[in-house]
């Protein structure tokens, strides 16, 4: 019997970058990776994309640059939001990692070091205050480094639209365009994609609609699903009205039912949160998760099923929509695939 699998489909996320390609119109389309492909393998992923025709990619840190080239050899682009440290200007020249600087005192870093003459983009912060030069420093900035490779900048409520901060962000972009005339800007990512030419620019950088999670779209395609989570079925018992379920006995059985014990806990990434209020779905209907969720454990009420040790319940995939299997833990898609635990074992399909 076979633990947690996740099933992963390589041409799904393909597609999904074809989709975004379109949506990028004159633009580029590049691919976020980091965080291993968002807990998906990017030994797997980074070359299905690169099939697909995706040349510039996105990590978080060099060592996730460094990664990436020894997968997808030397022609593609991978920039490192993080930006260089002193002890890190070693791995960006070894491994051909283009930095994102994100500070005067990172621009005056990579200038003083021997990597100068090296492409490098520039983050401006447009009022998300987390990473990124603050408007304050633009000029500054721009005397510096007046031709960066990209300009980046990242929606604060992306996700939402027509909040009023996106339309705010988007015009102190658009501002930037009197200090650095020339630079091709990079805006959005997946849900800024969405929102129309005005903040797909010269490039859009999907990273969670690649996966198939992030907001819907107003209009045109979706992103297709990509994974599956399914665990094993160990037990199955029957359980009278009155008696409890799993530890602090949270859940009572409320009349007389039947439940299956199944192979998938906290330590493979499915969320405690989840307890009492999660779904799994066997035989094609959603059965709920009964008592609190364990390190190994899950009980799912299967009554009226003809569930046997062995079959496999289904956590997210075709009939448990990734975005809905977050909210039942209180969380975000992006928070579940990165959980997903090492002993998840992954399974790709397509594009290899």
């Amino acid at each position: 019997m076979f633990g947690p699998r996740a099933l992963i489909n390589l041409d799904a996320i393909a597609d999904n970058w074809r989709m975004f390609a379109r949506r990028a119109g004159g633009g580029q389309a590049a691919a976020v990776v980091k965080a291993d492909a968002y807990g998906l393998g990017a030994a797997h992923v980074g070359p299905a994309l690169a099939d697909a025709g995706c040349t510039r990619f996105y990590v978080a840190w060099p060592i996730e640059g460094a990664r990436l080239r020894d997968i997808l050899g030397r022609a593609p682009e991978i920039a490192v939001f993080h930006g260089p440290t002193e002890d890190t200007l070693g791995a960006f020249e070894a491994h051909d990692l283009e930095p994102v600087l994100n500070s005067i005192p990172q621009v005056d870093l990579w200038l003083g070091s021997r990597l100068s003459k090296r492409r490098a983009s520039l983050h401006l912060d447009t009022a998300m205050n987390r990473l990124g030069v603050p408007h304050v420093e633009w000029a500054e900035a721009a005397q510096k480094l007046p031709h960066p490779r990209r300009l980046l900048s990242h929606l604060a409520c992306g996700d939402e639209f027509g909040h009023p901060l996106n339309a705010q962000q988007q015009a102190r972009f658009a501002a930037a365009r009197a200090l650095w005339p020339e630079a091709r800007r990079s805006f959005s990512a997946t849900g800024g994609a969405y929102q129309g030419p005005g903040f797909t620019l010269e490039e859009i950088r999907p990273g969670i609609g690649l996966y198939g999670g992030g907001p819907n779209p107003a209009d045109g395609d979706a992103p297709k699903p990509v994974l599956t989570l399914t665990a094993p079925v160990l037990q199955v018992r029957n359980v009278k009205a009155g008696e409890t379920a799993g530890y602090g006995a949270t859940w009572t059985a409320g009349k007389d039912c039947t439940l299956a014990t199944v192979g998938l806990g906290y330590a493979d990434g499915f969320l405690r949160a989840a307890s009492n209020k999660g779904m799994g779905v066997i035989g094609g209907i959603k059965r709920p998760i009964v008592g609190r969720v364990s390190m190994d454990l899950i009980v799912v009420d299967v009554t009226g099923t003809n569930a046997k040790p062995g079959d496999e319940i289904e956590f997210v995939g075709p009939n448990m929509p990734l975005s809905e299997a977050a909210v039942s833990m209180g969380t975000i898609d992006y928070e579940f695939l990165t959980r997903l635990g090492s002993r998840v074992e992954r399974v790709w399909s397509g594009a290899e």
